[in-house]
């Protein structure tokens, strides 16, 4: 080979080496950042944790409770000001659900709302996924969204974390302290769960986001009640 065709074969080489190098950079770079300009998108989810108790029937104590721990999750879904295009949203579909990190104790199942409360019945339980159809307006009772943004929610519950019974307490608040009184701890019923977030239009274009949440935050035992939220720039869209 003389040396201009092996000037030219590694010219090419070094070209080709560049290309690679930009294709990559692209595919990290969106695989970090996802979409720049998304029709709709999440201002922020927010998650409020409390406890509670339900009474067992028939009971011969005055206080004779089943515990457990819950965490509504609201989504916060509103339209791109940024995008000049008219888009309309067909459905959120909320799916994918993992529990990435089991509680010492209890178990956790996830709701769907009732009524616009939370009934936490068989019934009302979420399987597979939660499916906000897109309306004129919202309407949580019935899973619908309005069309042009709104907000969704469902609860997440750990179950069966224990009884309380007394008969010597006049009043009980039902919220996080009520489980110190049977001797949990903050670091027993701290559990996460991941879900997937998806966009479906009415034009067809479809947009998916990954979210990871951790359950419940702060001194929950000692507060009662707390709250956190994940912002909008933790969460990515990606087609």
């Amino acid at each position: 080979m003389d040396r201009k065709s092996f000037i030219k074969k590694y010219i090419a080489i070094f070209i080709v080496a560049i290309i690679g190098v930009v294709i990559l950079s692209i595919m990290v770079k969106y695989s970090v950042e996802g979409e720049t300009n998304v029709p709709f998108k999440i201002s922020k989810i927010m998650i409020i944790s409390t406890a509670g108790g339900t009474e067992k029937e028939e009971s011969t104590t005055k206080w004779n409770l089943k515990l457990l721990q819950s965490n509504d999750i609201y989504i916060d879904i509103i339209k791109n000001k940024n995008y000049s295009e008219e888009e309309i949203i067909d459905k959120i579909i909320i799916d994918n659900f993992k529990i990435e990190r089991k509680p010492i104790q209890g178990n956790v199942n996830i709701y769907k709302p009732n009524t616009g409360i939370f009934n936490n019945k068989e019934e009302y339980k979420i399987d597979n996924e939660l499916v906000y159809v897109g309306d004129e307006t919202s309407n949580i009772e019935n899973l619908k969204i309005a069309n042009q943004g709104g907000l969704i929610l469902f609860r997440c519950v750990n179950e069966n974390l224990g009884n309380y019974i007394s008969d010597v307490d006049e009043e009980i608040k039902h919220d996080g302290t009520i489980l110190g009184k049977i001797g949990l701890s903050n670091e027993e019923i701290k559990f996460s769960i991941s879900f997937d977030i998806r966009v479906e239009l009415k034009s067809g274009k479809k947009y998916k986001a990954e979210v990871e949440a951790k359950m419940p935050s702060g001194n929950l035992i000692e507060e009662g009640t707390t709250n956190y939220q994940i912002n909008e720039n933790d969460i990515v869209f990606k087609r």
